[in-house]
């Protein structure tokens, strides 16, 4: 069963499943009010939608193009319906009630280009816009969107969808346990029960941990911050917690909780300049660009990347890729696979000339190399999912770091193979041995192996496996199966990390 979700998450960005989950919140509202099932009247729910709605996408278009960035309308509508989802819905009459709206939806998408470090954002937009409608018009938000055992339900499924999208259970999970633990550690023990019921029925605590928690641009990457992440902001987020008279609304802990994620990773965007593009197999470019500034990153991270798409389809205009270049590099490289049918992300990126910009964010990721020279390490490659190691084999020649290592690449053809000139410069200077595996036969090339990479391989071409840490980078699909046949070969779960892209044309 996790597989065949597995296998449709991939189909979808996070951004187009954040927004389908929210969009479903609503629609169950919406339908749930006519027949007593929803907290919300139809009627002033769908006001307040479009009056939310229309502020965000015009005060982001103004933004935008005074800024002269890309108007990312996936975020636009992710704000808006998370707004209609926590701030009380209105009437017409409700002159304070609009007021408060329109306060919210404008702070909270002036937030994302005013209150920004290099181009970054520093806070969750929605935790800005509910505090300023709640200052300045004296209209707090009221998270009234699990107010319902309908509401909690669906809540409860899209949002464990979105965490395990973006793998980060461990922070939503030391979230709920930090809030719901300091509320019984302070509640008298006769309230437990009721303590326990209003936390996990009536509160924030889900929609929060699963629709705010896990915005990606304000919250650290990293596991450990992240974890301390959660566990700040649900720890003041917990109803019980105060400051004397004062008790911090589940907003103000946002905030709290993207200030402290900004000041341990300080990373800002980037804007990138195409320099130009280097055909690299059938199908697969680099293109290489000129960041403004540095990009300090370890060798296998990733970079967020946002392109202008005039008419972006139901995959977005952003994209998560590998850097192909090593860190030592003064230029950034994206490696990229064109497929048939292409998305419109794909379709634009192939249109760019050099000159054209790019702009980049959020890196991250813990597909790493080991800080520890001594060990022995095993590459397996599937595809495009090579890009992470030229990353790391570049900066273990540019560096002298001489990690035994071994390349086992496998494509479909001899055409499909990328970066073959840099692996055998490497084997000369740090000894790396690649091992190329043809799905297809090719009368034209002597490969080291016809077939798939399977485990007959791997213990033939690396008999110390058991001695190696395995990096798997390739579809998500491949590095499943790879996970369960080097388990099976004896490797250790803690010695086998991966590395797996969604596959968006």
């Amino acid at each position: 069963m996790t597989g065949l979700i597995d296998v449709a998450l991939n189909r979808i960005t996070m951004y187009r499943l954040v927004l389908t989950y929210l969009a479903a919140l609503v629609a169950v509202a919406l339908i749930g009010g006519f027949v007593g099932l929803s907290p919300a009247d139809p009627a002033q729910l769908a006001l307040s939608a479009v009056i939310v709605t229309a502020t965000c996408w015009v005060v982001n278009r103004a933004f935008a193009w005074a800024f002269q960035v890309p108007a990312n309308t996936e975020s636009v509508y992710i704000t808006a319906l998370i707004l209609v989802l926590l701030m009380p819905p209105v009437a017409a009459q409700d002159h304070q009630g609009v007021l408060g709206l329109i306060v919210a939806s404008s702070a909270a998408i002036a937030s994302k280009f005013l209150a920004t470090v290099r181009r970054r954002h520093i806070f969750n937009p929605v935790a800005v816009g509910a505090v300023a409608a709640a200052f300045i018009v004296g209209q707090p938000a009221t998270w009234w969107v699990d107010g319902s055992p309908l509401m909690l339900a669906v809540v409860l499924v899209g949002g464990l969808l979105v965490v395990r999208k973006v793998q980060r259970f461990d922070m939503v999970g030391a979230y709920l346990l930090a809030n719901l633990g300091l509320a019984l550690a302070t509640s008298p023990p006769a309230m437990l029960g009721q303590t326990l019921q209003f936390s996990l029925l009536y509160s924030p605590l889900f929609f929060a941990g699963f629709a705010m928690l896990t915005e990606p641009l304000t919250a650290p990457q990293p596991r450990t911050p992240r974890i301390l992440y959660g566990i700040l902001i649900g720890v003041l987020s917990s109803p019980n917690t105060h400051f004397g008279s004062f008790y911090p609304t589940p907003e103000m802990a946002f905030l709290a909780g993207n200030l402290f994620a900004f000041l341990v990773s300080p990373k800002g965007r980037f804007l990138l300049r195409l320099k130009r593009i280097e055909r690299t197999a059938e199908a697969c470019y680099d293109y290489v660009f000129t960041p403004d500034r540095p990009l300090a990153f370890r060798p296998g991270q990733y970079l967020e990347w946002t392109l202008d798409v005039p008419t972006p389809d139901n995959r977005g205009n952003r994209r998560t890729f590998t850097i192909a270049s090593a860190p030592t590099d003064p230029e950034v490289r994206l490696g990229v696979k064109f497929y048939p049918a292409p998305s419109a992300f794909k379709q634009a990126l192939a249109r760019m000339r050099p000159g054209d910009l790019i702009h980049g964010a959020r890196i991250a990721g813990g597909f790493t190399l080991p800080p520890r020279p001594s060990e022995k390490l095993a590459f397996i490659a599937g595809g495009i999912g090579i890009t992470p190691f030229r990353s790391m084999i570049q900066h273990m020649m540019d560096s002298g770091d001489h990690h035994p290592a071994v390349l086992l690449y496998g494509v479909t053809r001899a055409a499909d193979i990328s970066y073959s000139e840099l692996f055998e410069a490497a084997r000369t200077r740090i000894g790396l041995r690649t091992v190329y595996a043809l799905a297809e036969p090719d009368p034209e090339v002597d490969p080291d192996h016809i077939g798939r990479i399977d485990a007959a391989l791997i213990a033939r071409e690396v008999p110390d496996f058991r001695e190696r840490i395995f990096y798997v980078s390739g579809p998500h699909g491949m590095v499943r199966q790879f996970q369960k046949t080097l388990a099976e070969l004896g490797v250790a779960r803690a010695r086998i990390r991966v590395d797996y892209f969604p596959g968006f044309a």
